[in-house]
């Protein structure tokens, strides 16, 4: 499984960011503030109060399920011909059934492949995945190999538990009367990193945050500063930990193997 730490590059800097956020600041307080004629906040009494820049993670894992398995059927031959009540096929002899068909018993070989692209946001929130596909699809980026740039927020989404999502999604029941394999191979699981801007702002005694996407430009009005969560990554193992469901190559509770090809082969003595 290729494991990678990938950083994007932003799109909007520091000055645009902040010059957006002071655009947007009156909404850092609430609908209700904006809405009263008496007592609303007016960007004359407005100030900075702090600033912020962190990189906020989320998690892409690349899979694809392969099932090979069995099917038993009936193929319906239509016989045309109007004299014919019985005909020799394969070294069988098959009679014609009143609706003029032949009934031919089968065992079909098939094979299922599906492939998945997976993206969760791994702090938990409630992003979209469209959102995060855009990310990935769209923005420049490019892979560290260690944790040497400052403001990472730590996932608190773990690898495992985005392996076991992946798991579920492919794990739909196939229509099968015989399985003869069924894995899902984990080819990459990737953890992307976005630029997010975090402008504080107060108005007498209240304080409200602006976020900017440093990506997309998006305005979050219902931002907050997250302070010490902001940190440098750790050790990058710690990260990619899978825990003892994934140690080896069958997850517990389901036939459904799951291979990580490229981790097993690093742990195998040479």
């Amino acid at each position: 499984m290729d494991e990678k730490i990938c950083v994007f590059e932003d799109v909007f800097n520091e000055t645009s960011a902040r010059a957006q956020a002071e655009h947007e600041k009156t909404g850092a307080f609430g609908m209700l503030a904006r809405m009263k004629l008496w007592d609303r906040p007016k960007e004359a009494e407005i100030t900075l109060a702090g600033t912020e820049k962190r990189y906020q993670p989320f998690w892409m894992a690349k899979a694809t399920r392969r099932t090979l398995y069995t099917r038993r059927g009936t193929y319906h031959v239509r016989v045309e011909h109007p004299h014919v009540t019985a005909v020799e096929l394969l070294g069988r002899k098959l009679a014609v059934d009143a609706r003029r068909e032949l009934q031919l018993a089968a065992v079909e070989d098939c094979e299922s492949v599906t492939a998945l692209a997976h993206y969760v946001d791994a702090l938990g929130h409630d992003t979209p995945e469209k959102t995060l596909v855009e990310y990935a699809g769209r923005y420049a980026f490019h892979e560290i190999a260690d944790s040497s740039e400052p403001h990472f927020i730590v996932p608190t989404v773990t690898a495992a538990s985005v392996l076991q999502q992946v798991k579920a999604r492919l794990s739909a029941p196939v229509e099968a009367d015989a399985i003869a394999s069924d894995e899902i191979d984990i080819q990459s699981l990737t953890l992307f990193y976005r630029p997010v801007y975090a402008f504080q702002f107060a108005w007498k005694d209240k304080t409200g945050v602006i976020e900017i996407d440093g990506l997309s430009g998006r305005v979050n009005r219902e931002g907050s500063m997250l302070g010490d969560a902001v940190r440098r990554l750790g050790n990058r193992d710690a990260l990619f930990d899978l825990g003892a469901d994934f140690a080896g190559l069958v997850v517990p509770g389901g036939t459904i193997v799951v291979k990580l090809i490229d981790r097993l082969s690093k742990k195998l003595p040479g």
